[in-house]
């Protein structure tokens, strides 16, 4: 299988929350078949954007499309099957990806994905109960030193231990979360002490000291014996 990366899963609905009707997808589907219809290499941008108008490609789908281009249905669902971004059943919010190349299942990329399994509740090709997790299986994200690999979405998980998967997981049931959770806040520095300016001496003491020096000066200059 060739893993290329593609459109996801869209849900069936617009910005407002409405749901489009079944036949109201179907016209949609056929308004693109209209416009490509005739052009060469036309297979794979219908796919792609049928998956965009009804968020995966059910077989009832597959076979309008077949029928509409005049391609065998084994044909078009052999396309289908090849390229990974394509989906025949629905997909949840997100789409968790284990590499499954040589360097992460050396290193233990077949305990990550078993753990994945338990910990969603569900096999390769399949979405979790609560719509919220699909699993897949990669061949290689580019990133064999640092095996084991695997992505959700679009974020790479690198040197992923089994032990960890749940954590990694409960981010994302938290949207206020941040993915890396290994990331702490640093530590509020204290305020720099404010110096308090040294006291100055009275100039009115300073001024009678010096006052003082001078008769003493003056009684001693007269021959006048001075105590203490």
């Amino acid at each position: 299988m060739n893993e290329k990366e593609g459109p996801g899963a869209v849900p069936i609905a617009c910005a407002c929350g409405e749901k489009a009707t079944e036949s109201e997808l179907l016209r949609r589907l056929d308004e693109i078949l209209a416009e490509y219809h005739g052009k060469p290499g036309a297979l794979i941008p219908v796919l792609q954007l049928a998956q965009g108008i009804f968020g995966y490609l059910p077989e009832n789908v597959l076979k309008h499309i077949a029928l509409d281009m005049g391609k065998s249905y084994s044909e078009v669902a052999g396309v289908v099957s090849f390229y990974a971004f394509f989906a025949t059943h629905p997909r949840g919010r997100h789409v968790v990806r284990v590499c499954l190349g040589t360097a992460c299942y050396v290193r233990g990329g077949k305990q990550v994905l078993e753990t994945m399994r338990k910990e969603l509740g569900i096999e390769v090709g399949e979405t979790s109960k609560d719509g919220m997790f699909s699993l897949e299986v990669a061949r290689c994200f580019g990133a064999c030193g640092l095996a084991p690999a695997m992505c959700i979405d679009e974020e790479v998980y690198k040197r992923v231990r089994p032990s960890k998967i749940r954590e990694i997981l409960a981010t994302y049931y938290a949207p206020a979360a941040k993915k890396s959770s290994a990331r702490k806040p640093a530590a509020a520095k204290r305020p720099a002490a404010t110096k308090r300016p040294a006291a100055k001496r009275p100039v009115a003491k300073k001024h009678a000291a010096t006052r003082t020096a001078k008769t003493n000066s003056r009684i001693t200059a007269k021959g006048v014996k001075v105590h203490g």
